[in-house]
């Protein structure tokens, strides 16, 4: 029986890191010689799932030269899709997080609105301030969240502690709480708002301390295939934001 003594197994992660450097050049050969099917991974979170995503596929696709290419999707967390990214798994991502290893340009501003039980005193409102709903019991996305870490930053500014009464991973999972009504939430829209227990309200913020940055990313340590570099082209051509 042959095994590793330590000094094998310390230099097999290399090893490793070397043949999936390896297999990547060989796809992309293959895909420059048009002799592979041409497979870009993306990554996003649920709140574009229905309407940057599908609107960024159909313009693609639109393009003569991308009508062979494939696209694998993974949605999750910005937490993990940057995760996914940096470990090679994803040739592209969008996400809230920035990162020393990937490189990051903004897409879009996507607002956060108040979501309140259908009952609430704030339900019938057109808009609210913060002050409005400081004071009230809140369902806070956890603190890997880039969304957290935003509202953490509201409430220190205003020399207030958030009164939390669940901590949740994702944005559905808020919502459900939400229409429970054991307290109130800000969130990005998703289609699960289309709901007659929960109302959703604009939040006047002159600041824009109420709107996150969506951000296309890519490794920087990674060469893109021929077909994920025309997608990123496409992208950033078409939604990327000039930074202010």
């Amino acid at each position: 029986m042959i095994r590793l003594t330590p000094y094998g197994e310390q230099f097999l992660t290399y090893v490793d890191r070397v043949l999936m450097l390896l297999d990547e050049g060989v796809q992309v050969l293959h895909q420059m010689a048009g002799s592979a099917l041409q497979v870009v991974k993306l990554g996003y979170f649920h709140s574009i799932s229905t309407s940057l995503i599908p609107s960024i596929m159909s313009g693609i696709y639109s393009q003569e030269e991308n009508r062979g290419v494939r696209f694998q999707f993974l949605e999750g967390t910005s937490f993990d899709i940057l995760s996914q990214l940096k470990k090679g798994e994803l040739d592209l991502a969008f996400c809230m997080h920035l990162d020393e290893a990937v490189e990051s340009l903004p897409i879009l501003k996507q607002p956060l609105y108040l979501t309140v039980p259908s009952n609430h005193p704030l339900a019938e409102r057109s808009f609210v301030t913060f002050e409005d709903f400081a004071q009230e019991p809140i369902v806070m996305l956890e603190k890997s969240s880039s969304l957290r870490a935003q509202m953490d930053q509201v409430y220190s500014q205003h020399s207030l502690v958030p009164n939390i009464v669940f901590e949740v991973r994702e944005c559905n999972a808020a919502l459900q709480y939400v229409a429970l009504r054991f307290g109130i939430s800000v969130l990005p829209h998703v289609p699960a708002m289309e709901n007659e227990k929960v109302s959703v309200i604009p939040i006047a913020d002159e600041k824009q301390a109420f709107a996150r940055t969506v951000y296309l990313s890519w490794a920087k340590n990674r060469p893109l295939s021929p077909a994920a570099q025309r997608s990123k082209n496409y992208i950033l051509e078409h939604y990327a934001q000039l930074q202010s």
